[in-house]
């Protein structure tokens, strides 16, 4: 989930007022709470690249940092589209140099220009807290659907082997096929699972 937001000055009391800060600061109660408050305010634009597409981009030979560039320019293109008026100040929360993020977008054919690159935005800047809270919320929002529909509770983000038998259970149920919509196929435990199956 990569989420570009538009901050317009005459939010920022708002903001304050709803406590915005650093999502890692917060629980998750109070983020999908203040993530539904801010969503029907700001202007933002999020992008959502389920596990097949990733899987597809990977094979294809992008890294994790070549996509997060590719999204990361399409949401901040999108977002500036939205406000359809010029943007002065346009960060970015830093995950590689300048140089590198350019570079992984040279075949693109609209590229966003004139970024500043910030180590720690989240702790900083008002767009990139409320970008990353709606992030989150969206991840959630997506995992929770995943896992209902599975009708398997699905453990987060790690590579122990609760997500081992967790996904090998879900292959026999569901069909091997099924391992590429709900696992990133470049993990190191995917080799594991599919050894198991």
């Amino acid at each position: 989930c990569v989420v570009a937001c538009y901050v317009d000055e005459r939010d920022i009391d708002w903001l304050v007022s709803l406590n915005i800060r650093d999502p890692k600061e917060m629980d998750v109660h109070e983020l999908v709470r203040i993530a539904r408050e801010i969503k029907d305010r700001l202007i933002y634009s999020l992008l959502l690249l389920d596990n097949s597409h990733y899987n597809a981009m990977v094979k294809a030979g992008n890294n994790l940092a070549n996509i997060k560039a590719k999204l990361y320019n399409q949401a901040v293109t999108n977002v500036m589209q939205k406000v359809g008026m010029p943007v002065k100040n346009k960060l970015i929360n830093q995950f590689v140099s300048p140089k590198t993020y350019y570079n992984y977008l040279k075949s693109e054919v609209i590229v966003v220009k004139d970024l500043s690159f910030e180590q720690k935005g989240e702790e900083q800047y008002f767009a990139i807290m409320c970008s990353s809270i709606l992030s989150k919320y969206a991840f959630y929002q997506y995992f929770n659907n995943m896992s209902r529909s599975l009708k398997v509770k699905l453990p987060r983000g790690n590579t122990s082997s609760v997500v081992d038998h967790v996904a090998v259970s879900i292959a026999k149920k569901y069909g091997k096929k099924m391992l590429l919509k709900v696992t990133k196929t470049n993990m190191t435990n995917y080799k594991r699972i599919k050894d198991v199956i």
